[in-house]
């Protein structure tokens, strides 16, 4: 209880960054997922064994990890709320909210409200169909047009989003996966 009590600080209102993760994986003496293939006492880790045979590429890494800025690509959901939605041809919403899979913490769908265009209508877009995120205008762009997107099936919050409901979606959509795409 002590170590954990003792564990670095986070800050829980940036985003997550090597830079963070380095240091929770050093205090803990554990090796990174992104140096071998292991994380977090996965198949073949004993405690304090990885500490002990760091080799000095490793060490480098670290060094330079600390050194640098958190990941400017990175965003927090919650700077991302509020973004403003555009769709080919012309602006549709805003961001709402997100849901994300608590198993991988995937972005599964974006809550859009549409409510400044169609009175207080929410839909789900998925992130698949951001074709580009403008950060200093704070703007999705969306690869659909308006009207997909105000004939989406309306978002309901108190029905599961489970896997007939994602479907439906997708479905809608044209089950648009990342190979999909231009």
């Amino acid at each position: 209880m002590q170590q954990v009590g003792d564990s670095p600080d986070i800050e829980t209102q940036r985003p997550v960054s090597r830079q963070m993760e380095t240091n929770i994986y050093d205090y803990y003496g554990w090796s990174p997922y992104w140096g071998t293939g292991f994380y977090m006492g996965g198949y073949g880790y004993v405690p304090g064994a990885m500490v002990a045979s760091r080799s000095r590429r490793r060490e480098e890494a670290i060094a330079a990890a600390q050194r640098s800025h958190d990941d400017v690509h990175l965003r927090s959901i919650a700077a991302v709320t509020g973004y403003h939605i555009r769709a080919s041809n012309g602006e549709i919403g805003h961001v709402e909210d997100f849901l994300v899979e608590d198993a991988d913490w995937s972005i599964h769908f974006l809550v859009v409200d549409t409510s400044n265009w169609w009175f207080g209508m929410k839909v789900l877009i998925s992130p698949r169909l951001a074709r580009k995120i403008d950060w200093a205008d704070r703007l999705v762009n969306l690869d659909v047009d308006r009207q997909k997107v105000k004939d989406s099936p309306p978002y309901d919050a108190s029905k599961t989003v489970d896997w007939a409901y994602e479907n439906h979606y997708r479905r809608y959509y044209g089950d648009i996966r990342p190979s999909d795409r231009p």
